[in-house]
């Protein structure tokens, strides 16, 4: 790893540090809002922040902004770190979910959006479910066709 982007993943991380400062400092009642939080709450910004962390990692809606970044062939230490940021689900999920978090606490559509990606990560969960299912039956399907055609020929012999 070169030294600039050693040096920008630290700026990254120092930008997210003083980002939570100064929600801290300039909310009165950020800890009252938070201890006010209720399961549902969590469940939805937990949702939220997933589907919003998908979207900007995987999901083709947003290739436009991950290519122009990621297709880059600069070498410059930034372009490096935010190439990883974008690619990296772990690295790009704190970030969303610090902006989920946000949004739902201080805006009145935040919570309308969140809801919205909620769902959306739960419907994200369920297409995933139901499409593991269809390839562990379908794979069920080629062994077994596999045994009984082993099975036949043992047979035939």
């Amino acid at each position: 790893m070169i030294k600039t982007e050693k040096f920008w993943n630290f700026v990254y991380s120092i930008c997210f540090i003083i980002a939570i400062l100064l929600i801290s400092l300039f909310s009165d009642n950020i800890l009252q809002l938070i201890d006010d939080l209720k399961l549902l709450d969590l469940a939805v910004i937990s949702l939220a922040a997933y589907r919003l962390t998908r979207l900007l990692v995987y999901d083709k809606v947003l290739n436009f902004l991950r290519d122009f970044i990621i297709k880059s062939k600069s070498e410059a230490g930034f372009v490096k770190s935010t190439q990883y940021f974008l690619t990296c689900p772990w690295c790009a999920g704190i970030w969303m979910t610090l902006l989920i978090v946000i949004v739902y606490l201080y805006f009145p559509a935040g919570k309308l959006f969140s809801y919205i990606l909620a769902i959306s990560g739960v419907a994200s969960f369920i297409h995933i479910t139901i499409s593991l299912l269809g390839w562990l039956s379908e794979e069920r399907k080629i062994n077994l066709k596999k045994l009984r055609k082993d099975n036949s020929e043992d047979v035939r012999s």
